[in-house]
């Protein structure tokens, strides 16, 4: 005997497979993101200084209007902008010594939605906030409804309004081998994107048949 999982696939997006929505049981769950830019600049910002950028969401309406916003991710590049100056000579080579990772900082608000994170440099990092239920994406959820499985999964009014994300630095001093060598670094330019989330879900029954 055996037994496979059969997936009835007449969901369509963001809705369930029709069947009743107060029924408990197995469904399978999957989605499909689109990335809608909110905002995006490279910035040079100074040590210890914090960027702040405002947004709305009315700046992308015509884009997300009938749609399930869900979150809001800000992606960060950045490089390495430390310098080292001296007589002739002094900086060169080992004499010169190493830059020193700074350390960049980023907030992401939307209303009570908050998400923080940070990178060293060189290289990047993202932040994301999300105001539904990421965890169930591709998996098989068991034990809900339908219609408890589409709550956790819609972002409503929730994402509509103002967005404050705020990126900030701390700069490092690299060694020096060398005391007429000096090392500078005054801050770190930053190459930010902000995109709103959106989401395209179905739910269909995960059912066993066994032959």
């Amino acid at each position: 005997m055996l037994a496979f999982p059969l997936y009835f696939n007449f969901a369509s997006s963001n809705v369930s497979s029709g069947g009743s929505f107060g029924t408990v049981g197995d469904y399978k769950v999957s989605g499909e993101y689109t990335f809608i830019e909110l905002d995006s600049a490279t910035e040079g910002i100074a040590d210890g200084e914090t960027l702040t950028i405002n947004l709305h969401s009315d700046a992308v309406q015509s884009q997300i209007a009938d749609k399930n916003l869900v979150a809001v991710i800000v992606n960060m590049t950045y490089d390495e902008d430390e310098t080292a100056s001296g007589p002739p000579l002094n900086c060169a080579g080992p004499a010169g010594g190493n830059d020193a990772p700074d350390t960049i900082s980023a907030t992401v608000s939307r209303g009570n939605n908050t998400a923080s994170g940070s990178g060293q440099n060189p290289g990047s990092h993202a932040i994301t906030a999300e105001w539904y239920d990421s965890s169930i994406i591709d998996t098989v959820v068991t034990g809900l409804s339908e219609s408890e499985i589409m709550d956790k999964l819609e972002g409503g009014e929730t994402g509509m309004g103002d967005y404050i994300v705020e990126i900030s630095v701390v700069a490092e001093t690299g060694n020096t081998l060398n005391p007429l060598c000096n090392r500078n670094d005054g801050g770190e330019e930053v190459t930010y994107t902000v995109s709103l989330v959106l989401l395209d879900y179905s739910i269909v029954p995960d059912i066993t048949i066994e032959v």
